[in-house]
């Protein structure tokens, strides 16, 4: 159950990082974002699933290319890390963030195709008024299951720029699950070993396995 939802996370998470490809997150709202961006992913992936599926690489470039202006991965990676963002080094931040980034990104490949013929529906904007805090619900359809889940995506809306800071599948955040999952193997091991682990995992040789 756990890694189902860890994996509908990131696809979600996937189609919000294409934003950029659309439009400028600081010229919109958290709601247009989405709503412009999810149709426009979506349809690429039907364009490119052929190559998708035969040339993973190829969307891992592209999100590897746009999600950090999307997507607020310091101020996620904070959250995660917890107390032990504090007592990190510079270099454990950076090196956590950057790793944090490629295990949301990798494995996406051969799956992703299988999203094609997903759809998003947006729900209306209910946001009436300007918050630091702005969530944008949607469904998501993969068409592979039974029914729609529900995906809400929360950005941080400061100095006219809209970032992503979390996104919860059946109201689940991925944050938080990241950040329980974390905090245990810290306290076994060590926040070195974490992100050596990571580290590891997201070598090319190794991208075919999960994170656990």
């Amino acid at each position: 159950m756990l890694s189902k939802f860890l994996f509908l996370a990131k696809v979600a998470l996937l189609i919000t990082c294409f934003a950029p490809l659309v439009l400028h997150a600081e010229e919109s709202t958290p709601h247009q974002i989405i709503e412009q961006t999810s149709a426009q992913v979506l349809s690429a992936l039907k364009e490119d699933a052929t190559e998708i599926r035969s040339n993973p690489n190829k969307i891992n470039d592209v999100v590897d290319e746009i999600i950090l202006p999307i997507c607020d991965l310091e101020r996620m990676s904070k959250y995660i890390l917890a107390k032990h963002w504090k007592t990190a080094t510079i270099e454990q931040r950076n090196a956590f963030i950057i790793e944090f980034k490629q295990m949301l990104i990798r494995n996406y490949g051969s799956h992703l195709a299988e999203y094609s013929n997903a759809t998003v529906t947006v729900m209306p904007d209910k946001n009436t008024e300007e918050k630091l805090y702005q969530t944008v619900s949607t469904e998501l359809d993969t068409r592979i299951g039974s029914k729609a889940f529900q995906v809400d995506y929360v950005f941080r809306v400061a100095n006219d720029t809209a970032k992503v800071v979390d996104v919860r599948v059946e109201g689940i955040s991925i944050l938080k699950t990241f950040r329980t999952a974390f905090t245990k193997e810290i306290s076994e091991t060590s926040l070195a070993d974490l992100i050596e682990r990571i580290t590891l995992v997201n070598q090319p040789a190794l991208a075919m396995n999960d994170i656990r």
